[in-house]
């Protein structure tokens, strides 16, 4: 199942392409975790909480009260059990795959893989008993990982400020992402090259005025997703009423071109840039 768009289907072998009898289910889901955990500890009561276990209305709340008064041993979940949850009897956590985010390419991945171990271990000793926390990385030395692991606030703030700054990122600049989709891959990157023109001859005109850093056009992180082809350009700039004037102006040029019919476009200020 796609989770970005819901498609669903059954594993075909062989495959319908390829006609090749070696596919195979693979990952670290919670799921094959569930199972893992189950083969090496059978009499463990294992809770799964992700999105195929907590659809019903009340789910959430439900699994976590039967947890909380013992009806399971471990708890076995994605982000949403990673803060705001108060179980005294949690002296042991695991952070599963915790470099997930720290090579997304966004420039918020330190932040958020720091922010997310830090949030999964302070799950564990809350009250009287001692906690103890398992980080699985494969950048034990990462300082984001030892910073993590040391729960060093201070420490991470100083080195990714610094990194913020000397690659201008905010909160030095303001990242502004032009996203571009269609069901045409040809009428997109047409319009995104065009685009791309037209932003660089207008900051010509304006700099130094209005200081701005133009990157060229690149695929999003998912590039094809419910049969759209996604493109973005990112400017680092700072968000203030002339260069939002700029920007508008330029959209509005590149709008007069047959393809931009086909294309839908949108700017989002300091956003993801996956």
């Amino acid at each position: 199942m796609c989770h970005y768009c819901g498609y669903t289907r059954k594993l075909e072998e062989p495959c319908s392409s390829c006609g090749s009898n070696h596919l195979r289910t693979v990952g670290t889901g919670t799921q094959r975790v569930e199972d893992l955990i189950a083969n090496r500890i059978p009499s463990a009561r294992l809770l799964r909480m992700d999105t195929d276990t907590t659809y019903s209305r009340y789910a959430y709340e439900e699994k976590f009260s039967q947890f909380e008064a013992g009806e399971y041993d471990i708890m076995i979940g994605t982000q949403m059990v990673a803060k705001g949850l108060n179980f005294p009897n949690v002296t042991l956590v695991g952070v599963l795959g915790a470099d997930q985010y720290l090579y997304s390419g966004d420039f918020r991945s330190g932040e958020k893989t720091f922010s997310l171990i830090t949030q999964v271990v302070g799950r564990s000793g809350r009250y009287e008993k001692h906690g103890c926390a398992y980080i699985q990385t494969i950048s034990p030395e990462h300082p984001v990982i030892q910073d993590a692991a040391r729960q060093d606030y201070e420490a991470f703030y100083a080195d990714e400020i610094i990194m913020r700054k000397t690659a201008l990122q905010p909160p030095f600049c303001d990242l502004a992402v032009i996203g571009l989709s269609s069901s045409d891959e040809s009428a997109v990157r047409q319009t995104a090259e065009q685009l791309h023109a037209l932003l660089r001859q207008a900051l010509t005109d304006v700099v130094p005025q209005l200081p701005c850093v133009l990157l060229g056009v690149s695929e999003a992180g998912v590039y094809r997703l419910n049969g759209r082809f996604r493109l973005r350009i990112i400017l680092k700039c700072k968000n203030n009423r002339r260069f939002r004037n700029l920007l508008r102006g330029v959209i509005a040029q590149a709008a007069g071109n047959r393809l931009f019919s086909k294309t839908s476009i949108y700017v989002d200020m300091n956003g993801d840039i996956g």
